[in-house]
């Protein structure tokens, strides 16, 4: 565990020592300038390690998680590096589960539940139901007509009243 508090104080010091960089001069473009900085891919990258989710890594460099979205959109480096670090968390989050199947203090309810809103492609059940005819074959449909007795013989009606009476236990 101290391990990863260290690595979490480094990985801090980065954000901060990025954020205080200089600002270049020349031309200022028109509006806010974005607080991006390529340094941040590495670092979330290494935040994902840690099981961090897009929440917490926007968090870490003190912006709303549209930014990193924003930030993606506008930077390739930063899409990947963001796709990276989420694979990497879902990597931690299963390695901690992993870690504990037979502790019994794990709540393994409360992880699935957790997985599932994390990772949802990977962990939402989906129910499908396929169905077919033999060997897969499509399923062949006949239309049959609709039943009616009046188009049966007077024996026939007989016979079915017989069966029906039967069928309700009151056969005379």
């Amino acid at each position: 565990m101290s391990e990863e508090k260290d690595k979490l104080t480094e990985l801090r010091e980065r954000i901060a020592a990025a954020k205080s960089k200089p600002i270049k001069a020349g031309k200022r473009p028109v509006g806010r300038p974005s607080s991006y900085e390529p340094e941040f891919c590495d670092i979330i990258i290494e935040l994902g390690k840690l099981g961090f989710s897009h929440a917490e890594l926007a968090a870490e460099l003190d912006v709303d998680k549209a930014s990193l979205y924003d930030w993606a959109a506008a930077h390739k480096d930063f899409s990947t590096a963001l796709r990276a670090a989420k694979t990497h968390e879902q990597a931690w989050f299963e390695r901690e589960a992993r870690d504990n199947m037979k502790n019994r203090d794990f709540n393994a309810n409360l992880w699935y539940r957790s997985a599932a809103s994390r990772f949802r492609e990977d962990y939402t059940e989906r129910k499908s139901t396929e169905i077919s005819g033999p060997e897969g074959a499509p399923i062949q449909v006949q239309h049959k007509e609709e039943f009616d007795p009046r188009n049966l013989e007077p024996d026939q009606r007989e016979a079915l009243k017989q069966l029906i009476l039967a069928a309700k236990g009151k056969a005379s």
